[in-house]
């Protein structure tokens, strides 16, 4: 069975695996970052939360002023207060001159580049007084940026963790499906090969696993006809050693009566030598077909050198050979040829052993008076040929191995066609059919 390659599709789900986890995750920390922080926004604008929060650095600058006792020369101190805070900036004006900033590494009263903003005039500012002068406060806070920052944070959290629990989806779909397989492989070991695996998804994982299970069918195919083989030789066996037996125990009788002088009169002695030679040829006909059967069996449909041959000339050929024999049998035929040209690839040794084994049984047990009749035919690309032919009444009933057959139809099965055997009444009819290579498509004629 020829599959296609699905090599990269793991891979590539993974890839994409990866990119749908990063949009989601992306998307709901956009989501949830704009919603917190308008949310937020709005909080801070309605509420005095703000305004509080500024009015308690101020308080504790003041404090921190007051019980340092600080100069207003000592801007390290100040400085060092800011950067504690690290949401604020402190500016200190003392006659409207700025005096300190702490945006600034210096501060020089009376310098032009200090004088107050505009924009802070009419500003209130907040007196503070310094261990060696007073001065006007106004503090910049920026405490929603360390909400906002907040915000960031836990956002970009749970957005990981979205874009982990999604990874963690697509990851134990998989490996739940190699579990699944683990212990399916389990059961096989166990000796359980009628245990189906599971074939889900197509990429590698789905591919390895539709290959165990071709081989677990392959394999249990295997034994079955191991199983059939052994049994048909076995029952093959069986009958040959009856076959064989009986034919050697007559032999060996009428042997013995030969060489114990047993035989009475001349008449008798020349009876007992022809019966021995009848049993001989019969032990060597059924060792030929033993031969023969394993011969064959041993042969594969690779080994079997196969010629081209056009199929007309070349099955009237064989039919001329077998017809024949027929006549001087004193057996009436009737042959119909194929009305068509075509093309048959076969190992003709192989096939002619076929025809001469089916006539052969046709001299033996067809009724003389009424005609045998062969059909051939093409349909389809196959070539049919169907013979038919009455069995004799005053046969004994006959019990055979039937070894010859299941050689003919190994030789055919070979050539990947088909024999089948039918019998009505006293009517024995015989299929086969095998492939060519160019045939008209006319339905095929079978026996009646």
């Amino acid at each position: 069975m020829i599959r296609k390659p699905v090599s990269g599709k793991l891979r590539n789900k993974l890839i994409l695996s990866l990119l749908f986890s990063f949009i989601v995750s992306a998307g709901i920390f956009l989501l949830l970052q704009f919603t917190a922080e308008d949310l937020m926004g709005d909080y801070f604008n309605k509420s005095t939360f703000m305004e509080n929060q500024k009015n308690q650095a101020i308080a504790e600058f003041k404090e921190y002023v007051s019980d340092n006792r600080l100069a207003l020369s000592d801007h390290e101190q100040l400085t060092k207060w800011v950067g504690k805070m690290e949401y604020v900036s402190v500016f200190l004006f003392k006659d409207h001159n700025l005096v300190y900033s702490s945006d600034r590494e210096e501060a020089a009263a009376g310098d032009e580049n200090y004088i107050i903003n505009p924009v802070l005039k009419g500003i209130p500012l907040v007196p503070v007084a310094f261990a060696d002068t007073n001065v006007q406060l106004y503090m910049e806070c920026f405490f929603e940026y360390k909400y906002f920052s907040i915000i960031s944070y836990v956002t970009l959290a749970l957005s990981f963790i979205c874009f982990i629990c999604i990874m963690l989806f697509f990851i134990n779909r998989k490996t739940s499906y190699i579990g699944v397989l683990e212990n399916e492989i389990k059961i096989l070991e166990g000796g359980n090969l009628d245990y189906p695996i599971t074939v889900s998804g197509d990429d590698e994982l789905s591919s390895l696993a539709q290959s165990i299970n071709e081989m677990r069918k392959s394999f249990m195919e295997r034994l079955n006809s191991e199983d059939r083989a052994r049994l048909a030789n076995s029952e093959l066996v069986t009958a040959m050693s009856h076959d064989l037996r009986t034919p050697l125990t007559a032999l060996v009788g009428y042997l013995d009566i030969i060489a114990y002088q047993k035989y009475g009169t001349e008449d008798n002695l020349n009876k007992y030598i022809h019966n021995s030679r009848e049993k001989a040829y019969q032990i060597k006909t059924l060792s030929d077909q033993l031969f023969e059967y394993f011969t064959v069996f041993n042969t594969e449909e690779e080994d079997l050198a196969l010629d081209t041959f056009d199929g007309m000339p070349l099955i009237d050929q064989l039919m001329d050979e077998q017809l024949l024999g027929l006549q001087n049998h004193g057996i009436q035929f009737e042959y119909l040829p194929c009305s068509a040209p075509f093309q048959i690839d076969i190992n003709l040794l192989a096939v002619r052993r076929v025809f001469d084994n089916l006539f052969s049984n046709i001299t033996k047990y067809a009724e003389t008076s009424k005609p045998v009749i062969i059909k051939c035919s093409l349909a389809n690309q196959w070539l049919w040929l169907d013979i038919q032919n009455h069995i004799s009444p005053n046969l004994e009933r006959v019990s055979g191995t039937g070894i010859g057959m299941k050689t003919c139809e190994k030789i055919i099965k070979n050539h990947k066609g088909t024999l089948a055997v039918t019998r009505t009444g006293d009517m024995y009819c015989v299929h086969i059919r095998l492939p060519v290579k160019e045939s008209a498509l006319s339905p095929p004629q079978l026996c009646n």
